[in-house]
């Protein structure tokens, strides 16, 4: 795996990605090279679609931390893992607007009220 950024987001399409994410720091690195470039390929020249997957790509990743502290000093992470949740919505918003939208994903539901009420048996020993 590698990661790089020139400096100049004009000058690749990875380069883009990574300066929108804001992941410019190579002692902090949020994605690898391929990871963005297989983002970038699957999105099928949709740069909204490309940007909102990588969005919250982001999000994920900072979904897993927790918070921590030693003694006085404390680090959280929420306050980043809010910034990129908000920008994969506002992503998905122009996705919708453009008429293509996000699927979502859904199940019949199989629970209903009543269903753990258990009405006596007339009979049970008959």
């Amino acid at each position: 795996m590698s990661w790089s950024y020139s400096g100049d987001p004009a000058s690749s399409e990875l380069d883009r990605c990574r300066f929108i994410l804001g992941d410019t720091n190579p002692n902090i690195p949020l994605m690898q090279d391929e990871e963005i470039q297989y983002i970038v390929d699957t999105s099928n020249g949709n740069e909204e679609l490309a940007l909102y997957t990588l969005f919250v790509r982001a999000a994920t990743l900072y979904a897993r931390d927790i918070k921590r502290s030693l003694g006085p000093q404390s680090e959280d992470p929420t306050t980043r893992l809010a910034f990129f949740k908000e920008q994969a919505d506002l992503y998905k918003s122009k996705l919708s607007s453009a008429g293509l939208s996000i699927p979502t994903y859904g199940s019949p539901k199989v629970f209903y009220r009543g269903m753990h009420s258990n009405p006596p048996d007339p009979a049970p020993w008959s």
